[in-house]
């Protein structure tokens, strides 16, 4: 005869397991702790949480990286500083044309993905993902601001 924990356990109990009630009498916070920590354990998503590939949070992202591209790689404030700012005289070259144009170009689409992300939101849609769109959307309104009086301003 074994003496392991397997050998010893008694199958022939009738006892019946108690059932788990932590649901049942348990507080609306603990209850939703509880299934999101069986849902973790399990893999599983979370109920809610996530819009998908085109959910809010993926065009908030969006927006912030086309407004990236305006703020880092065009010559947008500089033109507007050096021309608008400091009243240099310029005229509207093809080159600082196709600058402004693919700005303001980059900054429309930045404000209008982080729109479309502000519109997708829902109640179950991150805060930070909204905070970002939001923020895109200001910082872009005033890249698209900045292109349109450059390119006016220029083009007089």
């Amino acid at each position: 005869m074994s003496t392991s924990p397997e050998d010893t356990t008694d199958t022939s109990s009738t006892e019946t397991p108690e059932p788990d009630d932590t649901t049942g009498d348990a507080t609306g916070a603990e209850a939703t702790k509880d299934e999101g920590e069986e849902a973790f354990l399990s893999a599983a998503p979370a109920h809610g949480r996530g819009g998908g590939l085109f959910g809010p949070e993926t065009f908030g992202v969006a927006g912030a990286l086309l407004l990236g591209v305006v703020l880092f790689s065009t010559e947008l404030i500089a033109i507007f500083n050096q021309y608008v700012l400091t009243g240099a005289s310029g005229v509207l070259v093809p080159a600082v044309q196709g600058q402004l144009t693919g700005a303001g170009l980059f900054s429309a689409l930045a404000v209008a993905s982080a729109s479309a992300a502000l519109f997708r939101a829902t109640h179950t849609t991150r805060p930070w993902a909204r905070h970002l769109a939001a923020a895109t959307i200001l910082v872009g309104l005033l890249a698209v601001l900045l292109t349109v009086l450059s390119y006016v301003l220029l083009g007089s």
